[in-house]
C-alpha cells in the first residue's frame, strides 16, 4: 500500500486522534509528578517536624503532625492512582493508533477495536482526572487546617 494514496493519508488521520489525547495524557503526567514531589517534599518536613516536636516531649505538636502525615499519605495515595490511570491512558491510546494501522492493513476485520483502546483510555483520563480533584480538595483541607494550627482564627477567614 502506497502511504501517500488516499488511504493511506486517511490511516494516518485516523491515528492523529489517539496521538493528540497522548499529548493532553503526557501534560497530565508532568503536573501530577509536580504535584507528587510538591506532597514528598512536605511530607520529609512535617516528618522532621514531628520527630523533633517527640524528642522535646511536646506530645500535643507530635500528635498534631502525624495527623497532618496521614492527610499526606491519603493524597500522595490519589496522586498514585492519578499517575497510573494517565501512564494506563497513555498505552491504551498508542495501542489504539497502532490498531487503527493494522485494522487498516488487514481490511478492516476489527474496527472496533481501535475504538475500544481509545474509549477505556478515555475513561481512564476521567478516573485520574478525578482523584487529582479529590486530591486537590485534599490539599485545600490540609492547607486550612496547617493555617488553623499556626494562627487560629485564621482558617475561617479563607473560607
Amino acid at each position: 500500500m502506497n502511504p501517500f494514496s488516499a488511504s493511506g493519508i486517511s490511516i494516518i488521520s485516523a491515528m492523529i486522534t489517539p496521538a493528540i489525547l497522548l499529548l493532553a495524557s503526557g501534560n497530565l503526567v508532568s503536573s501530577t509528578l509536580t504535584r507528587i514531589a510538591r506532597v514528598f517534599d512536605r511530607a520529609r518536613e512535617i516528618i522532621d517536624r514531628a520527630r523533633a516536636a517527640r524528642a522535646a516531649d511536646d506530645a500535643l505538636a507530635a500528635e498534631l503532625l502525624e495527623g497532618l502525615l496521614r492527610s499526606y499519605l491519603r493524597r500522595t495515595s490519589l496522586l498514585e492512582r492519578a499517575l497510573s490511570a494517565y501512564y494506563l491512558a497513555i498505552g491504551l491510546f498508542v495501542a489504539a493508533s497502532l490498531a487503527i494501522a493494522f485494522d487498516n492493513i488487514i481490511g478492516h476485520i476489527v474496527p472496533w477495536l481501535s475504538i475500544a483502546f481509545v474509549v477505556a483510555g478515555a475513561i481512564l483520563l476521567l478516573l485520574g482526572s478525578l482523584a487529582i480533584f479529590l486530591e486537590t480538595n485534599l490539599a485545600a483541607g490540609i492547607l486550612r487546617h496547617e493555617i488553623a494550627i499556626g494562627a487560629p482564627g485564621a482558617a475561617e477567614k479563607l473560607r
